[in-house]
Formats: C-alpha cells, sequence, structure tokens
C-alpha cells in the first residue's frame, strides 16, 4: 500500500512546491479537456432529439420475411427456431428494450368451400396464424377465441370484408382442402374483424393482407397442416424496440448491433430477409452527425492548438523549474526510468483534475453554445439542451486531457537527459524554433496560397446563408493563412528589432536600445507570447468580420425571399363559366376571380402600409425570339413603403424608380441583365404578352427604366419586369389572384394582426413572417456550434495569452535578475529600470497587436470577398465589423498594456539586495 501511496504524496508535494506554474498549467489543461468534451457533448445533444426525425414510424421497427415461393417451404420447428432466435439473439444484438412483438405464418392457399344443403366453393384462401396484434383487431361480431359450435371444427376469424364481398357470416362452417394434406380440414367462423385503424404503420403486414386469410390459432394451424411435410409457405416476425432512451452516440452501435442480428438469424434459417429497418434512417442520421463533428473539429482546430501551445509553453517552464530537483533525486540513486515515472504520476494527476473540472464545467458551457445567435452573442431564445456525459464524451475528454499532458511528458524526456548547466545554456540562446528550421510557415501559406488562387480563379466559394459552414474551406483557408502568416511574422520581427536597434545606437536612448537588444538576443523568451497574441488577434479579426457579413447576409437573403415585412398569401374565389364539350359533357371555365380589397387590411391595428402583388407568367416578344419571364404587378404608391430594397439593386432609389410608374402607367421596369443581353433601352416599345386563365394577353408597353435586382425575383430565371397592377387586370378583364406584402408598425403584435386578418374573412393560406425565418436559420445545430465554439474559444485564447503574458514577463524578468542588480548597482536608476522593462514588454505587446492586425485584416480582405453566403442572390456584401474589432483589440491592449506596466511597477522596485545575491551559485 505504501508502495503506491508513497510516490503519489511525493508527486503532489513536488506539484505543491510550483503551485503557481502548476495552476496555470492546470487551467491550460482543463481549458483542452472541456473543449473537447463539450464539442462531443453539444453534438450528443443537439443531434438526439433530431434522431427520429430521419427514421419513419414506428421509428425502431424491424419486420423479416421468410417467402417459400422463393426459398422453398419450411417446417414448424424451422418458424419455432427463427422465433426463438428473434426473441434472443436478434433482441441481444440491438440491446433496446422491446416495445412490440408480432408474428404472422402463413399456410398457404387452400380451397375452401362453404357447408350447407348446397355446398359453395369460395375459392382460394390462406390459413394462417397472426400472434401479438389483439390490440389492432376489432372484433366486430362474435367472439374470439372461442369455441365451436359443430364439433371437430378449428374455429377460425375472418375479415369483415369477405361479409361484404361473400355473405361471409359467424357460424358459418367452412372445408379447406390442399394437395398433400392428410385430409380437409373443417373450420367454422367464431368471429370477424376489421383494424381499429388501418392506416397504423405498425401494422406487420398491410391490413388488405388478411382479407383474404382465415386467422387460427397456431395449435390449430400445425393440425391442420399435419400430413404436409413442409406446409409453411411464408413467415413474417415484425418486432419494435422501444429507443427513447437511445442517444446521438449510441447509433453507430445500433448499426453494428443490426448487422450482427441479421447475420445470426441467417445461421439459422438461410433465405430469410430483412425487409424493414430503420438502417437507411440511421445511417443518414450517422453522415448528418460525422458531418457536423468534423465542422466543429475544424473549427475548434486553432482554438485547441492555441490551448495546447500555452500548456507546452507552460510545462517547459515547470520542467525547467523543477529540473534542480531531478539533479538532486539523480544524484542520491534514482535512475531516469524511475524520474520520468515520477513526472508521468504528476501529469497523469494534472490530468485527471483537469478531466474533473471539465466535467464540471462543460455542461453549463454546452448550454450557453446552445443558446449562440452570433459571434459572441448568446441570446438566442432556444430551449434547453439535454446533456448526458456519454462514453463517447468521456473518452474524448480524457484522450484530449492527455494529449495535452504528454507535453510536460516530453519535456521531462529531454530535460532529464541534460545536466542543469546544458538545460541553461540552451534557454539563454536564442535559437530558432523548430518550426522556423522546417520552415513551416512557408508550408502554411503554400496550400492557402493554392486555395485563394483556386477560390479566385472559379469566382469565390457560394455557400448557403442558412447552411454557411458545410465546406470547410470557408474557415480552413483563412486559418491556415493567418498562421502561415504569423510564423512569418515571427520569423521577420527580430530582423525588424536590430535595424531599429542600430537606428537606436545613433542617439542617447540607452533604456529603449537595452529593450531592442534584449528582444532581439531573447526572442526565445517572447516567442509564445507573440505567436498567441498574434494569432489570436489575427483569427478574431476574421471571425467578427466573417460573423458580421454572415448574419447581414442571412438577413439579405431572407429578406429578399420573403419581399417585405409580412407576406399576405390567400386564396382567390374563382369566377366560372359552363360550356359544352364532345368528349365530357358540361365543362367549367375559370373566367375571374373575387378577392377582398388590400386597402381593408389599413383598419387592423399594427398595419402601417400593404401593397398588391401579382405574379404572371409572361414573354416579351423581339424582332426575332421569344423570351420567357415573370412580370410582378404592384400598386406603385405603396411598393416603396412594404418592400425591402437595397440601395444597390438599382440605379436609383426604389421610390424614384417607381415614379417613373406614374406618368405612364403601362410601362415597365426591365432588369439590366435582359436589357443588356438583347440591346433594350429605356424610352423603346416593346410587346409583351401576360399568361392569365389559360389564356395569352399581348400589350404593347415601353421601357422606363432598368433594375438590377427586385426582391422573390431571380434575373437568373429569365427577364423579369415590375410594372403597375391595375393595368394587367384590365387587359384581361377580371381581378386575378395575388398577395398582399405588409409592413407593420413597430411592436406589432404579429399574432394579434394574423388573427385580425382571418377574422376579417381574409381566407390565409400562407402567412410568411422572415423573422421566423431567420430564428429558424440562426438556431441551426451546425450555425450555433460553430459560432457558440469559436465565441468560447476564442474568449479562453485571449485569457490564456493574456495569463501567457504574465508567466513569461515575470520569467523573462527572473532570467535578467541578475544583469538588472549588476545595473542597479553600477547607479542605473530605478526609472532607467522601469523604463527598461515597460520598453521590452511594451515593444513585445505592440508587436503582437500590430502584427495580429494586419494579419487579420489581410485575412478579411483577402478570403471574405470570395465566400459568397448569400448563394448567389442578392448581390453579396462583404462587412467588415469595424466596431467589434475596435472594442475586442482596444479591451485586448488595454488588459495588455495594464499587465506590463503593472508587472513593470512591481518588479522594478525591488531592492537591490532582493535581485543579487552574492555568493549564490
Amino acid at each position: 500500500m505504501h508502495r503506491f501511496i508513497d510516490p503519489v504524496l511525493f508527486a503532489a508535494e513536488r506539484l505543491w512546491q510550483h503551485r503557481v506554474l502548476v495552476f496555470w498549467t492546470l487551467v491550460g489543461l482543463s481549458a483542452a479537456t472541456t473543449l473537447a468534451l463539450s464539442l462531443t457533448l453539444y453534438v450528443d445533444a443537439v443531434n438526439t432529439d433530431l434522431l427520429t426525425d430521419n427514421l419513419s414510424d414506428p421509428p425502431y421497427a424491424f419486420r423479416f420475411r421468410y417467402l417459400g415461393s422463393w426459398e422453398g417451404t419450411i417446417t414448424p420447428d424451422q418458424v419455432d427456431q427463427v422465433t426463438a432466435g428473434v426473441e434472443d439473439r436478434f433482441v441481444d444484438a440491438i440491446a433496446l428494450p422491446v416495445q412490440r412483438e408480432v408474428s404472422f405464418i402463413s399456410a398457404g392457399n387452400w380451397n375452401v368451400t362453404r357447408q350447407g344443403d348446397t355446398p359453395v366453393a369460395f375459392g382460394a384462401y390462406t390459413l394462417g396464424t397472426l400472434d401479438g396484434a389483439d390490440d389492432q383487431i376489432n372484433i366486430i361480431s362474435g367472439e374470439w377465441p372461442s369455441e365451436p359450435k359443430t364439433e371437430g371444427a378449428i374455429p377460425v376469424l375472418a375479415s369483415q370484408e369477405l361479409l361484404y364481398q361473400t355473405g361471409l357470416q359467424v357460424g358459418d362452417v367452412f372445408t379447406a382442402t390442399k394437395s398433400g394434406a392428410s385430409g380437409p380440414v373443417t373450420m367454422e367462423v367464431v368471429a370477424l374483424w376489421a383494424p381499429y385503424n388501418s392506416d397504423d404503420p405498425s401494422w406487420i403486414l398491410t391490413p388488405k393482407f388478411f382479407n383474404t386469410v382465415f386467422l387460427m390459432d397456431r395449435d390449430d394451424l400445425w393440425t391442420a397442416v399435419d400430413g404436409i411435410a413442409s406446409p409453411v409457405e411464408e413467415a413474417d416476425w415484425h418486432i419494435t424496440f422501444d429507443g427513447s432512451a437511445l442517444r446521438t452516440s449510441d447509433v453507430a452501435g445500433l448499426l453494428d448491433g443490426i448487422v450482427e442480428g441479421e447475420r445470426r438469424l441467417l445461421a439459422v434459417l438461410p433465405g430469410i430477409r430483412m425487409d424493414l429497418s430503420p438502417t437507411d434512417g440511421l445511417e443518414t442520421f450517422s453522415e448528418k452527425v460525422d458531418q457536423l463533428t468534423q465542422q466543429l473539429v475544424i473549427i475548434v482546430l486553432p482554438v485547441a492548438g492555441m490551448i495546447l501551445y500555452f500548456v507546452t509553453m507552460l510545462a517547459g517552464m515547470l520542467v525547467g523549474s523543477q529540473q534542480q530537483e531531478d539533479v538532486t533525486l539523480t544524484s542520491r540513486g534514482m535512475g531516469r526510468r524511475k524520474l520520468l515515472g515520477l513526472h508521468a504520476l504528476m501529469w497523469v494527476i494534472l490530468a485527471g483534475i483537469a478531466l474533473a473540472v471539465g466535467m464540471a464545467i462543460s455542461p453549463p458551457l454546452v448550454q450557453l453554445i446552445g443558446r449562440t445567435s452570433s459571434f459572441l452573442s448568446f441570446d438566442a431564445d432556444t430551449p434547453p439542451l439535454d446533456v448526458v456525459f456519454t462514453q463517447q464524451a468521456m473518452l474524448a475528454g480524457g484522450l484530449t486531457g492527455v494529449l495535452a499532458a504528454s507535453t510536460g511528458l516530453y519535456m521531462a524526456w529531454r530535460t532529464t537527459g541534460q545536466s542543469i548547466n546544458q538545460f541553461k545554456r540552451s534557454q539563454a540562446r536564442g535559437n530558432k524554433a523548430w518550426w522556423q528550421r522546417v520552415y513551416l510557415d512557408v508550408i502554411l501559406l503554400v496550400p492557402a496560397g493554392y486555395v485563394y488562387y483556386t477560390l479566385s480563379s472559379k469566382g469565390g466559394l457560394t455557400a448557403s446563408a442558412e447552411n454557411p459552414f458545410s465546406d470547410p474551406m470557408v474557415f480552413l483557408a483563412p486559418t491556415l493563412f493567418s498562421l502561415g502568416l504569423t510564423l512569418l511574422f515571427l520569423r521577420v520581427y527580430p530582423f525588424l528589432l536590430r535595424i531599429g536597434a542600430r537606428v537606436l545606437e545613433l542617439t542617447s536612448n540607452i533604456a529603449l536600445l537595452m529593450a531592442l537588444r534584449e528582444l532581439t538576443r531573447s526572442i526565445g523568451r517572447y516567442r509564445g507570447t507573440l505567436l498567441m497574441t498574434c494569432f489570436t488577434l489575427s483569427l478574431i479579426g476574421f471571425t467578427a468580420s466573417m460573423a458580421s457579413t454572415l448574419d447581414r447576409s442571412l438577413k439579405d437573403v431572407i429578406d429578399y425571399q420573403v419581399g417585405a415585412d409580412r407576406v399576405l398569401v390567400v386564396a382567390s374565389e374563382a369566377q366560372t363559366e359552363e360550356g359544352d364539350s364532345s368528349d365530357s359533357g358540361t365543362t367549367l371555365t375559370v373566367v375571374g376571380y373575387n378577392t377582398l380589397p388590400a386597402s381593408n387590411l389599413l383598419q387592423i391595428p399594427g398595419v402601417y402600409a400593404e401593397s398588391r402583388v401579382g405574379r404572371f407568367d409572361s414573354q416579351i416578344v423581339l424582332s426575332n425570339q421569344r423570351v420567357t419571364g415573370t412580370v410582378l404587378g404592384i400598386d406603385r404608391e405603396s411598393m416603396a413603403s412594404v418592400a425591402y430594397f437595397r440601395d444597390d439593386y438599382g440605379s436609383m432609389p426604389l421610390a424614384d424608380l417607381l415614379n417613373e410608374l406614374a406618368g405612364q402607367r403601362n410601362g415597365i421596369l426591365i432588369n439590366a441583365a435582359t436589357a443588356k443581353q438583347y440591346n433594350l433601352t429605356v424610352g423603346q416599345e416593346i410587346t409583351m404578352q401576360i399568361t392569365a386563365l389559360g389564356a395569352q394577353y399581348s400589350t404593347t408597353v415601353p421601357i422606363i427604366g432598368v433594375i438590377d435586382y427586385f426582391p422573390t425575383l431571380d434575373p437568373r430565371d429569365g427577364f423579369f419586369a415590375i410594372t403597375n397592377i391595375d393595368p394587367i387586370m384590365e387587359l384581361v378583364g377580371t381581378e386575378l389572384p395575388h398577395d398582399v406584402w405588409l409592413r407593420l408598425e413597430p411592436g406589432a403584435d404579429d399574432a394579434a394582426v394574423l388573427a385580425e386578418v382571418k377574422e376579417m374573412g381574409y381566407p390565409v393560406l400562407e402567412w410568411q413572417n422572415p423573422d421566423e425565418l431567420i430564428y429558424e436559420a440562426q438556431t441551426d445545430p451546425t450555425r450555433r456550434g460553430v459560432l457558440g465554439f469559436l465565441s468560447v474559444g476564442f474568449v479562453s485564447a485571449i485569457f490564456l495569452t493574456l495569463v501567457g503574458s504574465v508567466i513569461q514577463s515575470t520569467a523573462s524578468f527572473r532570467t535578467q535578475a541578475v544583469q538588472l542588480g549588476s545595473l542597479r548597482a553600477m547607479g542605473l536608476g530605478g526609472g532607467a529600470v522601469g523604463t527598461y522593462l515597460m520598453s521590452s514588454q511594451g515593444i513585445a505587446a505592440l508587436g503582437g497587436i500590430a502584427g495580429g492586425t494586419a494579419i487579420g485584416m489581410a485575412s478579411t480582405l483577402l478570403f471574405l470577398p470570395l465566400l459568397d453566403f448569400s448563394g448567389g442572390l442578392p448581390p453579396y456584401l462583404v462587412r467588415v465589423a469595424w466596431d467589434d474589432i475596435t472594442l475586442v483589440y482596444s479591451l485586448f491592449a488595454a488588459m495588455l498594456f495594464g499587465v506590463s506596466v503593472a508587472t513593470t511597477v512591481l518588479l522594478s522596485r525591488q531592492r537591490v539586495s532582493t535581485l543579487v545575491k552574492l555568493g549564490d551559485a
């Protein structure tokens, strides 16, 4: 027992001796573990509620069929073996509670004759038995089960349909014969039945199938087929499981269980087939889950990499601070293997604590991500997620903690092979980082540049505004570009510092010169903070702009699709006339429609404006061809006050364009692409044919203006034109069906307005509300997850960057303690020391902030215009989130400046005697 407890206590004691570094290392480990746990828990939680949406009804139903006409008839013993296999082997393989179990056995067709004074041949009917479906069968007449009145007869249950088709009644006696049977079988109908619900999807077979089946008890069926070697011509087994407790993480195991269960039944009865199962739906669902998981993993990889880098940085400091103790232990006889075991035990303890912290933090974090509406915005009104720890989540969290902790063990493996002097000399030298030696910066910029070139050459990447992250290139390419530029900046930054130092040699600013030379000589001590600062800020700049663009694009797309604040789609009452037809006699022809006046809607409280909108198929007749498209009839006076219209949709404001329709009420505004393609000009008259009431109506109209885009109209689907709706109805000679676009007053109750509309007698077919569509898109699991993890991840990255800055500032000062003490002893004042420290910290911080800002802007301006989140309509606009970027950068710079000042003030005020300890080794 002591052999186990003593090493644990010793490891804990060593951790306590370096508790400050251990605490912050533990923070990094916990952040990594929490991120992995939260991602897995989020995927499981958001998809569990959607699982049954991908399945049929009932969702976890299976049906096995054996058809003797294909595989050959079988014996009752074989049926019993399969039944036992379904109830035992298959149920064990699925590992879910059984909800329902039904079986049907058919002895094939028999020649049935009704007995009586004059026997009547009924024809061929099936004898069979149906078990487990009693709750689906409604006994219409007679009793079931029941004893027959005819001695020696087998009681049977017949479908009520036979009563309607043949006059069969309860009490009728029949004789059934079949070739090979030992003799005729006497049956008496004791009851008639009908299904409670013929549309119930849980029927083993459709109820109509049993209309020609005489059902009997299974033992009676075996008695009836006595003498036939293999009497069973069809057997069906239908089993339904209760999957209410099934979660997303269990789907893969269920699919494996289905394959194993089918294999087991095939071993019992070759030729049996499973013709009903949720396999296809489960596989489709599993593919969606894998896609969401991959997208989230790609999104969190940069943040996870920064957290891992933070842990590695602190692990190096922690292991370095323990090296003197390691040397002492080695000198006292502890071998390297035992020393590494001690380090491993320490990191296992830290990983275990991090896993416990992650388990405590991840559930509320998943709930927070579930309420994400945009980047750094968590105000979505969504129901809480059902977060349950699964084996998959625990495995992901544990492996992530072990992976992060292994960096410390790797550091220990390296340092235990060095002497303390070798280690100090390697730390003191400003060696190149490993990624600089392998030119990782250049390697990362090559694929990022290739993706940029590819996107540029094909005009960008078009993504859906509702699901913008379906393509990983949306985020992966800018991330690689930012990381590559960050590493390249860190390669170039020392060169820039050397140039600054040479310039300052010509001045008398000794403190600033010392700071530049310190940074140049010992850049390795500041590399971690610079890397985290630069990369974090660059991604925040790109991500904030991407989120702003994404949100605005989503609203633009839905507003364009709907057209107005609300759209009322109503049914129109058709006016018909009777006519004669040589083929079918009297016919009805639609000659017009009756519609309620749209202006009545203005009487409803909350309705600010209304405008009629009619959509009509049409053609424009040119000299050598006809062009098919759409004409939109509108109310010119009110359209500008209800329609969603952006400045770039036309060459002038919408109100000015519609004013052109005032002078020529039959004039049209035609889309610019069509006008350019067919050389149509303003003032030109063209012939237009409008299709209505099954006929075409021709008219000559002048082109009075050109417009690029208009809500609900797609210029890619032929031409479109906008005109007054009244001349179109006058041309046709009747009212035509049309929608009503509405604008509500601010704060109007949507439900109350809709109720008033119905109360006024408008036959509402559809009430389109763009806010509902936007909410539906914003609450999509993929969108919430991506933006939520980006937000939480970057908040964590900023926090860890600030912590890393403090720790590295302190470590840098301790490294320079003897040097600063010597300078103080030689007469350098505290103010000069403070200026030196502030300059070195400030230059490092400003370098990271400036580099991150420049890289973030470069990523935004290069890649964001190539990622079309509008799906091509309406025109895509990039919105750089200057306000958010300025706010985040200002807060970050202020906190970093505050950290630098506080560290400088505290450290520069220390007495010389605490800095220089004469006689110490």
